[in-house]
């Protein structure tokens, strides 16, 4: 079984929870909640976030994305992330958005 989110998490799945969000968002609230980390500590961070969700089942590819994006699976978004490196934390071309799953929106409920 998965822990319960960290404040870092509860934050963004509060979001998340309303609305899609773009993968480099994820990089944006690990900025926020974590400042003095340095950009490599912010994709590695982001990354362990994402892989975390995506083992656990608590987002999905969103089919309503941001911008216009090819990335339709999460091993494609995995493979866009290791792709692209640090240059993913930021909004660029091609970037999928994600959407909250059914099962961590009831973990996020029982959470706050």
């Amino acid at each position: 079984m998965v822990s319960a989110f960290d404040s870092c998490e509860a934050d963004f799945f509060g979001e998340l929870a309303t609305d899609a969000h773009g993968v480099w968002e994820v990089f944006e609230f690990v900025r926020l909640h974590f400042p003095a980390a340095d950009e490599t500590q912010v994709l590695q961070k982001g990354l362990d976030y994402i892989m975390r969700w995506i083992r656990a089942g608590w987002i999905q590819i969103s089919d309503s994305p941001l911008y216009p994006s090819t990335i339709a699976t999460l091993p494609a978004l995995s493979y866009f992330l290791w792709e692209r490196g640090a240059a993913a934390t930021h909004y660029m071309e091609n970037s999928p958005s994600l959407d909250i799953t059914e099962e961590a929106l009831r973990v996020y409920h029982a959470a706050i």
